[in-house]
């Protein structure tokens, strides 16, 4: 009895892979930065060109990007693109690269938790030479700066997508009157 409640709980416990969804390729931008990053900086990896790297689909506030290793997929913040913010894609991308490498063997703290960003992620993060600028920038508030231009720019245009789209009907019919 007590030999088949413990098979249940390590049944339970042990990691499973999670069902894989044809979601399409990686963003053909995205994709080839997270490539040659691998092939810069950890050239036998040839593994990790098999994380799909796409854009975000909701509106980010806090995470610029996420790597879920399990699904072998990176997520972006479209915000990224903003013209303030586009310099610091590649250094995003290694950060999250970083943990493809180190995968799921980080340590864990006194309370079982895992530590993604642990001195081994550190050591490996430091390897990138934009990655301290990254920070800094982010400190500074710059990431909070490009997710705020980021909304002022959808906010414009879809007032002038509202403004269009109230102004096209009027124009007809003025020239249907002439």
């Amino acid at each position: 009895m007590r030999m088949r409640i413990l098979r249940q709980l390590e049944l339970l416990l042990a990691p499973r892979a999670l069902p894989v969804r044809d979601e399409g390729p990686s963003d053909p931008f995205l994709g080839e930065v997270w490539r040659q990053l691998r092939r810069e900086f950890f050239p036998s990896r040839h593994d990790l060109d098999g994380y799909r790297v796409v854009w975000s689909s909701r509106r980010q506030k806090r995470v610029l990007a996420s790597c879920n290793i399990r699904r072998k997929k990176v997520v972006v913040a479209r915000e990224l693109f903003e013209p303030s913010a586009v310099r610091w894609i590649a250094p995003v991308l290694y950060h999250e690269l970083c943990h493809a490498v180190i995968d799921e063997q980080v340590a864990c703290s006194r309370g079982g938790r895992r530590m993604w960003h642990g001195s081994e992620f550190k050591e490996l993060e430091a390897r990138h030479p934009d990655i301290g600028a990254l920070h800094a920038w982010i400190s500074s508030g710059g990431w909070a700066m490009a997710v705020r231009s980021s909304r002022t720019r959808q906010v414009w245009a879809s007032r002038r997508r509202s403004a269009e789209a109230l102004l096209v009907p009027a124009l007809r019919s003025q020239r249907q009157r002439k």
